[in-house]
């Protein structure tokens, strides 16, 4: 396998720097105010004698964990999804576009059988750089899950929306694909179509989600 042009490396570096960067931030942002406000409502709980004072604290108290908790499930599903593993690939994809487009649905059907574990990654991680950028436009995309028609054997995803999401990863995008023997097509009307192999260990079929 050839490597990647330094140019692609170079952008994937800050792909992975600017993801550990937002989580980061949301960490130290988000759920460290959480926290804080956890341990200040229990020190308020231990001193305040008044039930009605103590029952709201202890509200306060079940509202930041809540938060936090909230916060910590959304950055475990970016980091990586648990329906890639347990449940399959349209899970994860129907889960991310959830969390991206509240209220949306998205309909995806299971794959025929289960991607090996290289694909099924590859084609989450490509899904979701282009769900986040179509999610800066404010429009919501649709997709198709599907197996190939062309012969290949594998299978193929496409994303579809109005208007053109500004996707400077798509270079990077389509090197990812062909290295796990697959290529990403981008067609007419806002159009990308990421065809890929099933893998060596894709013989077991997907459960419905």
């Amino acid at each position: 396998m050839s490597t990647p042009p330094p140019d692609l490396l170079l952008q994937l570096f800050r792909l992975q720097e600017a993801d550990r960067h937002r989580v980061g931030r949301a960490l130290h942002n988000q759920v460290g105010q959480a926290l804080s406000a956890i341990r200040m409502g229990a020190h308020l709980v231990q001193s305040e004698d008044d039930p009605d004072l103590r029952a709201e604290d202890l509200q306060e108290i079940i509202r930041a964990s809540d938060e936090a908790v909230a916060i910590v499930r959304d950055l475990h599903a970016t980091l990586h999804p648990p329906q890639l593993d347990s449940i399959g690939l349209d899970a994860a994809l129907r889960a991310e576009h959830e969390r991206l487009f509240a209220g949306a649905a998205l309909t995806l059907a299971p794959l025929p059988h289960a991607p090996a574990s290289d694909a099924a990654l590859v084609a989450f991680r490509i899904a979701q750089v282009i769900l986040r950028a179509a999610a800066g436009t404010g429009r919501v995309p649709s997709a198709a899950l599907a197996g190939s028609d062309d012969g290949s054997g594998g299978f193929a995803l496409d994303l579809r929306m109005d208007g053109e999401p500004d996707l400077p990863e798509l270079p990077l995008l389509q090197a990812l694909a062909r290295a796990v023997g697959g290529h990403l097509d981008v067609l007419p009307g806002t159009h990308w179509r990421l065809r890929l192999p099933y893998g060596p260990t894709s013989v077991t079929p997907a459960d419905p989600a």
